[in-house]
């Protein structure tokens, strides 16, 4: 019955009734129908069957049970999406978004769920072959496209920009990444930053503290950028790309001190440790590239450890009115973070180590546990 006033003007405005004809019709006054209409009444179930017989629809039609159902099933399918999310079933959300897109082909937010599904199936050189054959990139491109021909959703055309910018910049087309960069607002008017000058008391320290775990993620996946060979890495030497890369680690650490369990902390350290340890082999320092990847395996495992938990406050200090839930949290791959280290270490760079007995003991034990 929520809808049933939005129903009833819709109708009338298409039938071209008056209010005084409607209400005549029912015996009612034309007030009652128009407190329907702006929503601060609904009229009395007894009139609903005289109601749709004037208009010339069915009771459901009128009651808008079909958008109800519609509604419901949207929501079941966003369940499957968020938990195919979580376990890293890219595939099976590029084909769930099929499915329901089959049937509501405009809705731009699953649209846009197809789009990340697409662009996401990127965490290994078999995903990524798998995505080049299949041209997921050049599919998220073409409907990212059609969303900003269409949609006037400002949070749906921002994911979209977002997606095409990537995508531009991969194919090529900069100039076309460039120009859709530049409408996007700078950080400061960002949500997330304008909220913290907004809100007060707790809201406004819970509200500073997200924002500041945002930003340290994002400096630090900055840095591991600048220090790759396709920017800054190519001008530096083996040593100063571990002093970055180790900088990077520092920032979680610092605001994170008390966190160790975290899935921030475990994630992103576990990612950095397995690089140091990289670097550190073409630096011919095995000791310490076996002391990083001992580092990679621990933070994976705790990482791991906490997809059995519920949602967990942080304990440090600039962190401690957030939470993280590991129910929540998506990732790219079905796999674990133990797996995907096990799959890490297959690198040709570990070979000068892979004769050791403490690698052979770690393959093992991450054989063992994925």
């Amino acid at each position: 019955m929520l809808k049933i006033g939005d129903k009833i003007k819709t109708l009338r405005k298409a039938q071209d009734i008056t209010q005084e004809k409607l209400a005549a019709y029912l015996n009612i006054s034309y007030q009652a129908v128009s407190k329907w209409e702006n929503g601060t009444a609904l009229p009395d179930i007894t009139l609903v069957p005289q109601i749709a017989n004037f208009f010339g629809v069915s009771a459901d039609e009128l009651l808008c049970m079909k958008e109800i159902e519609e509604t419901e099933e949207l929501k079941e399918y966003e369940k499957i999406y968020r938990e195919n999310s979580r376990l890293g079933k890219m595939l099976d959300n590029i084909v769930l978004c099929r499915e329901v897109l089959a049937k509501r082909p405009r809705n731009y937010q699953w649209m846009l769920n197809l789009s990340y599904a697409l662009t996401q199936y990127t965490d290994t050189d078999e995903h990524r072959q798998y995505s080049l054959e299949h041209g997921f990139r050049e599919e998220a491109i073409s409907i990212c496209e059609r969303i900003l021909e269409d949609c006037t959703i400002d949070s749906i055309r921002h994911g979209a920009i977002q997606i095409l910018c990537y995508g531009y910049t991969d194919v090529g087309k900069e100039d076309l990444a460039l120009e859709l960069a530049y409408e996007m607002p700078n950080m400061f008017l960002s949500k997330e930053h304008l909220l913290t000058h907004i809100y007060r008391g707790e809201k406004q320290i819970l509200k500073c503290q997200e924002l500041l775990l945002s930003m340290i993620d994002c400096s630090s996946g900055i840095i591991g950028m600048l220090a790759s060979n396709g920017l800054m890495g190519k001008e530096l030497s083996v040593l100063q790309k571990i002093e970055l890369i180790e900088t990077a680690n520092n920032l979680y650490k610092l605001i994170l001190k008390d966190d160790n369990n975290s899935l921030y902390y475990n994630c992103r350290l576990c990612h950095n440790y397995s690089r140091l340890a990289e670097l550190w082999c073409e630096s011919g320092n095995t000791e310490k590239a076996m002391e990083n990847l001992l580092l990679a395996e621990k933070t994976a495992t705790n990482y791991d450890a906490c997809d059995s938990l519920t949602e967990q406050k942080y304990k440090s200090l600039l962190a401690n009115r957030c939470t993280f839930n590991p129910k929540t949290v998506g990732r790219n791959w079905e796999g674990t973070e133990t797996g995907m280290l096990f799959k890490t270490l297959q690198r040709k760079v570990f070979d000068c180590i892979r004769e050791t007995d403490d690698f052979k003991q770690l393959i093992v034990r991450l054989n063992n546990i994925q």
